[in-house]
């Protein structure tokens, strides 16, 4: 089909492919696409000239009328031009799609004919690369060999450190083969020189500066090229750091800070090391290690000389190189820490090896001396940084280490409960004396107050220490001491029991009985007040946590129950006991008390002259806890109530004159005497029997009469009738009993047996 494109849209046409598809034959990626993109334009102007077609078609058919003479030339204009652009675009497709397909045969034609020069060019591109890196190989090999020439004849320490500063980063940029491993031992060759040519300087430089300072020196300031130099070199060896493969590990682990010391820092501490071991290793006598205190000053005395001076003159310079992870203040202190802690460690052990030769007298003392000094200087050093450095306190938690703590604690805190315990003045109270404040304790005993003192002590030193775990044990110390003391108050509380009497109880000083309930109620209501702090409520989540992954390794490595053992049966029950005997301590204050409590209550309920004498009653109240005396008044008052109902009240006929009596024993006399001075009888309840008991021997006549008739002819209704009288601690029978003892509603019948009574 010949083309009826006029030469200026042929032109257009050309333009436009060689745009799209280039000079490059060997690519027909755009070639397909623009083949694409005809064949989407065809097939949308097919779809057009369908449209179109039958526009056409449904024209005609409504023109089908009987008017005649209309035709196809009044379709419109647009429609035709239209149709003929549509098909002289499909002339144009199809005549580049022709062309297309001619390319393609051509470049296949041409791509067969190339292809053995094309992989010929590839071989030698792929050498021409080899050679490429080989070359940039020997390149680099020349590049360090200039480096190391140039840093030999440079002279300029500026420049020098420049130059490192490209060998490093060489090194960085090469990290696997020969070339990396050469690169490397040059790098260490020239970081060994040039840390000991500025390592020299550096050391210079401080003599220059008076380094190590003292508080002495630190009114003399330094010449500024001093500092300026002492600036400089410090920035020199910051740049010239160790690498990390040179850098040694640290003997003990737990004494590293978390980071490597830096290289000026370290030069820095060379000096107050050669001190450190100088005044405190060897024979000299500065060296006692029955004297931990001296090193231990000794250090916290160099970090306040020297911490100002590193602050201010090695900080900046790290700041200005924007070293963030560099922190000289606290490299510098844990370095002299360090030193602190090894010699620490060394002399903890010392004491057993010595201990055993003789040559100390008391090891434990020595110990406990040294773990004192050891918390002070932790104290004082948490104060000086204001944030905790545990370096110490890892020597003092080292396994070997913290075992003997342990069973120092226990073996000194068991001394002084039996010392405290055997003084005479264990009974007596705390705030006891002619300086007694106002409102003070008047009944905690001082063996109590010791004891507790005690727990407080030991729970202040461990308190302090990082790991949770740690901590636990000394709960678990101070748990045992618990019982301990349980168990020697039980003692003295048996043989307070032993030579009970009611004429002891009323002496002018403490008796053995008061001073053990009020040194078990103490120690429990402080156990109390301790169990809801911070502290203890974190060690306690801590326990659980510990005591739930126990439990889940254990099922894990449960066995079938078939499967079970004698032996592990019998483990099993063992574990149970101590389960249960761990209850039970946990309840041994309380069941102290109450035991306690209870057997001097029943001592005392059987002398006859506690009822009789209020003032027994107000001594014995008086020498005991308050809770414990409200608790014995009102033991005794029911007690009281009880038995005078039952042996006096219901044996007894009361006429007017009798009943008016007894009113005015048990309102004035025996209620008042059950009252603590604080508080009115009207505001407490006691002794309720006696009381309705009143009631009802001072109830008019009538009412008398209308109630006893009442519990006479309704006995199933008996407590109910005695219930809206207001009567409900005597029983409905004591009741009847009583009304029927009153003189007044006896029967006429027998007045006779009535006045023999009196």
């Amino acid at each position: 089909m010949k083309s009826k494109l006029s030469f200026e849209d042929k032109v257009e046409l050309i333009h436009n492919l060689d745009v799209k598809i280039g000079s490059d034959i060997n690519n027909l990626e755009d070639a397909y696409e623009v083949e694409q993109e005809l064949q989407r334009k065809k097939k949308q102007l097919e779809n057009y000239i369908a449209h179109i077609s039958g526009i056409v078609n449904l024209n005609q058919t409504q023109q089908l009328s009987p008017i005649k003479g209309l035709g196809t030339d009044q379709v419109s204009a647009k429609h035709s031009a239209t149709i003929q652009k549509a098909e002289a675009n499909i002339n144009q497709i199809t005549d580049i799609k022709n062309k297309s397909v001619k390319l393609t045969t051509k470049i296949d034609q041409y791509l067969s004919k190339t292809e053995s020069f094309r992989e010929e060019l590839d071989k030698r591109f792929s050498t021409i690369s080899k050679l490429e890196g080989v070359l940039l190989y020997f390149k680099s090999f020349e590049k360090i060999d200039d480096l190391s020439r140039q840093m030999k004849q440079c002279r300029d320490n500026e420049q020098l450190i420049q130059l490192y500063g490209e060998l490093k980063d060489m090194c960085s940029q090469q990290t696997q083969g020969h070339q990396a491993a050469y690169i490397k031992e040059y790098k260490h060759y020239w970081h060994n020189l040039l840390k000991e040519n500025f390592t020299k300087h550096y050391e210079d430089i401080l003599k220059v500066l008076k380094w190590p300072m003292t508080s002495t020196s630190e009114s003399s300031q330094p010449s500024k090229d001093a500092l300026m130099k002492f600036s400089n070199l410090t920035r020199y060896l910051f740049i010239i750091q160790e690498p990390e493969d040179l850098i040694p590990n640290s003997n003990l682990e737990d004494l590293s800070s978390g980071s490597h010391t830096s290289l000026p820092v370290r030069i820095m501490l060379r000096p107050l090391k050669k001190r450190f071991q100088f005044h405190f290793t060897g024979t000299r006598q500065t060296a006692r290690i029955d004297r931990p205190e001296w090193f231990l000053t000794q250090t916290l005395t160099w970090i306040k000389d020297h911490r100002k001076f590193v602050n201010d003159h090695v900080q900046p310079v790290a700041d200005k190189l924007e070293l963030s992870h560099i922190n000289a203040v606290d490299e510098f202190n844990n370095g002299l820490i360090s030193f602190a802690a090894e010699r620490l460690h060394t002399v903890l052990g010392l004491y057993i090896s010595q201990g055993s030769k003789g040559e100390i007298a008391d090891v434990d003392a020595a110990f406990a001396h040294a773990v004192d000094e050891t918390l002070g200087f932790h104290r004082e050093l948490q104060s000086l940084t204001g944030y905790p450095l545990n370096m110490a306190l890892h020597v003092l938690t080292k396994a070997e280490h913290f075992v003997r703590w342990i069973a120092v604690e226990k073996k000194y805190a068991l001394a002084k409960m039996d010392e405290a315990l055997e003084s005479e003045q264990w009974c007596e109270p705390v705030a006891a004396g002619v300086s007694v404040a106002v409102g003070a304790a008047l009944w905690v005993p001082r063996s109590a107050d010791w004891f507790i003192a005690l727990l407080k002590t030991i729970e202040d030193r461990y308190a302090m220490l990082p790991q949770p775990g740690h901590r636990l044990q000394f709960v678990e110390l101070q748990l045992e001491l618990i019982e301990e003391w349980r168990v020697r108050l039980t003692q003295l509380l048996g043989a307070a029991l032993h030579e009970l009497r009611a004429e002891s109880l009323l002496g002018a000083g403490p008796h053995p009985l008061t001073a053990v309930l009020n040194a078990a109620h103490y120690t429990r209501t402080v156990l109390l007040q301790w169990a809801h702090s911070l502290h203890y409520l974190q060690l306690h989540f801590y326990r659980r946590q510990f005591e739930h992954f126990t439990q889940q390794q254990h099922k894990d490595d449960e066995v079938t129950p078939a499967e079970t053992t004698v032996e592990e049966e019998s483990e099993e029950k063992l574990n149970q006991s101590a389960t249960a005997e761990d209850i039970y301590h946990t309840m041994s204050i309380n069941e102290l008390e109450f035991k306690a409590k209870m057997l001097a209550l029943n001592e005392m309920s059987r002398q006859n002259s506690v009822a009789n004498e209020p003032s027994f009653l107000a001594s014995a109240t008086a020498s005991l806890a308050p809770p414990l005396a409200a608790r014995l008044r009102a033991h005794l008052a029911a007690r009281l109530d009880h038995l005078m109902l039952q042996e006096m009240v219901l044996e007894t006929w009361f006429n007017t004159g009798g009943t008016m009596q007894f009113t005015h024993d048990v309102k004035r006399n025996i209620l008042p005497a059950f009252a603590p001075h604080n508080k009115s009888v009207a505001q407490l309840i006691l002794l309720p029997k006696l009381l309705e008991a009143c009631k009802l021997l001072n109830m008019d006549y009538e009412e008398a009469r209308r109630l006893r008739s009442l519990l006479v002819k309704q006995p199933a209704e008996a407590k109910q009738i005695s219930e809206s009288c207001g009567i409900t601690h005597i029983e409905p029978k004591d009741v009847l009993r009583i009304l029927n003892q009153r003189t007044d509603l006896t029967d006429t019948a027998t007045p006779s047996s009535v006045m023999e009574l009196f």
